[in-house]
């Protein structure tokens, strides 16, 4: 056996970032792609860290692919796209932006993409470009649009991004509700009302979801919460699908129950999805629903940044000193 530099697979490498890459390319043996999941399990035999973005799950097989793997690197604070507890069990490190609460207060795609979203979805942006591109078509008259000044826009988590979102409305002239299992209700925050969730659900025009996902929090909104909130009100969802009832919602949407929604992540983001197909079919048939492929973090700024910092915090992982595989005999084949 000898020594070598540990290798390092980027599994979706489209638009990474080169600053990372070279410094990624000091310390490993850097290999980069963009596979599907056969592709990616194929790849694997001789990889002992793999660095993933949201489009593979990374589960029991897939580890099975990678028996030399001693890290999985993802820039992304969610982790619901890994299995958490098989990577454990294995002895696999998991290096993510999960509690980077310091670093991550420069990142702001994921408000931004929240007020384009909301913004979509009140001023029938997507119906409109559609009337004017596809259908040659040029009547204002059918696509009046209602304005967030004024609104109230419910918060449902206050922690990074519930902040900057909550902020972000301010400045539209809405005045924000906030909810968070940290903050007690009837008290202040920020300037902003911390209220009980009925409360906030049953008071809100816009409802915009920002709770990091955790087991204990799957489904926290399904068909009780959509009953409580009024009929003209709107619901976002940049956080994460898991946290939805995804049925409860189509139905709230079918019967008229709330007015619109716009979701830029589902549950099982890997997967083919029925409620995912029962949500592109709402929306073709005209009801208020505006949908994106989790692209909320998904701009040039903050990938940079993010890959930049895992790069650093990946590099700090293995030693200058030449590096030992775990498993000798599949070291140098």
């Amino acid at each position: 056996m000898t020594d070598r530099r540990p290798k390092l697979l980027i599994s979706e490498s489209a638009g990474f970032s080169q600053a990372a890459l070279q410094r990624l390319r000091s310390v490993f043996d850097v290999r980069t792609a963009d596979l599907d999941r056969d592709g990616l399990m194929a790849e694997l035999a001789q990889t002992d860290v793999l660095w993933v973005r949201l489009r593979t799950r990374i589960d029991a097989d897939v580890l099975d692919a990678g028996p030399n793997l001693r890290v999985v690197a993802t820039n992304t604070t969610g982790l619901n796209h890994i299995d958490l507890g098989e990577c454990e069990r294995r002895g696999v490190q998991v290096l993510s932006l999960k509690g980077e609460v310091e670093f991550l207060r420069s990142i702001r795609a994921t408000a931004e993409h929240t007020l384009a979203l909301t913004l979509a979805l009140l001023r029938n942006i997507p119906a409109a470009h559609r009337h004017v591109c596809q259908d040659g078509e040029w009547d204002r008259s059918r696509f009046q649009g209602k304005e967030i000044h004024r609104k109230t826009v419910g918060i449902i988590g206050y922690g990074r991004l519930g902040r900057t979102v909550a902020r972000y409305f301010e400045a539209f002239g809405a005045e924000i509700l906030v909810h968070s299992r940290d903050i007690p209700a009837g008290t202040q925050v920020d300037s902003f009302a911390a209220v009980t969730l009925p409360d906030l659900l049953r008071r809100s025009d816009i409802v915009s979801l920002h709770v990091n996902y955790e087991p204990e929090n799957d489904a926290m909104l399904g068909a009780d919460a959509f009953g409580q909130m009024k009929n003209s009100a709107v619901f976002i969802n940049t956080a994460r699908g898991e946290l939805v009832d995804e049925q409860a919602l189509v139905k709230a949407l079918r019967t008229g129950q709330i007015a619109g929604a716009a979701i830029d992540v589902v549950r099982d983001e890997q997967a083919h999805r029925t409620a995912l197909q029962e949500l592109r079919r709402l929306a073709q048939e005209g009801v208020p629903v505006v949908l994106t492929p989790h692209i909320g973090g998904n701009t040039a700024e903050s990938l940079e940044q993010t890959e930049v910092f895992l790069a650093d915090r990946l590099c700090a992982v293995f030693p200058a000193a030449p590096f030992s595989p775990a498993t000798p005999d599949s070291a140098d084949r």
